[in-house]
């Protein structure tokens, strides 16, 4: 019989396949159609290759979600950093 976890547990052990989950971006991707996917995979490759910092950043995590809020598609700048930087639950 399978024994239920507790909290110590869960605190001192550490078990990645159960906190690892897909995260907002990832998800957003799922509900988008195939142009829709190949126009945002542009986008965040945009993002990655504008070498400018404030203002002079022409695309960014901010604009991108701009744009999918704009269209339906609502996730914050800091969901999207946070993927395109590795550091989300999909990794």
């Amino acid at each position: 019989m399978e024994q239920a976890s507790t909290l110590v547990s869960d605190l001192l052990e550490r078990n990645l396949v159960s906190v690892r989950n897909d995260c907002g971006f990832s998800r957003l991707r799922t509900r988008m159609q195939e142009v829709e996917l190949e126009a945002l995979d542009r986008a965040v490759e945009l993002i990655k290759l504008d070498n400018g910092s404030g203002k002079a950043k022409v695309y960014s995590c901010q604009w991108l979600t701009e744009v999918l809020n704009k269209h339906g598609y609502k996730i914050s700048s800091s969901t999207i950093s946070r993927h395109l930087s590795g550091r989300c639950g999909c990794e």
